[in-house]
């Protein structure tokens, strides 16, 4: 199993606060024709609002090297929505980053590039008062 992002338990915190329930961590997704050669994906986070509304969500910091990070983050959501596509999983995919790398890396002209060519669906939240701020796009 991959590691836990250190705000994977803050995002865990704002999604209960805002009122979702938390169905798996680690959700994985297994993708190939042959036991041998099946390739497990894990996703951070499933979870369901009263509504049923179903989001997966992979937890992200952006803050080690932000541009690097960007990068692992676009290939990382192409390759699980790619899967998520093949396998007819028709669950919304977000990325969950806290404000400050909002503000500091997707704002900036390379995130908005990106976010125009790719439009990856993000969660923002507040990691200090463990608090969603925004869905882009709104749920």
């Amino acid at each position: 199993m991959p590691n836990e992002d250190r705000y994977h338990h803050i995002v865990l915190r704002c999604l209960k606060k805002a009122g979702w329930s938390i169905l798996k961590e680690q959700e994985y997704i297994s993708i190939g024709t042959h036991n041998d050669t099946n390739r497990r994906l894990y996703i951070d986070i499933k979870a369901r609002r009263n509504d049923r509304q179903l989001v997966l969500i992979e937890v992200k910091g952006l803050e080690r090297s932000p541009v690097h990070e960007l990068m692992e983050l676009l290939g990382q959501y192409l390759i699980y929505q790619i899967a998520l596509d093949y396998l007819f999983i028709e669950i919304p995919l977000y990325i969950a980053i806290p404000e400050t790398a909002y503000q500091e890396i997707i704002q900036h002209v390379l995130g908005q590039e990106m976010m125009s060519r790719y439009a990856i669906p993000l969660l923002i939240f507040d990691p200090v008062q463990e608090e969603i701020i925004q869905w882009i796009p709104e749920l």
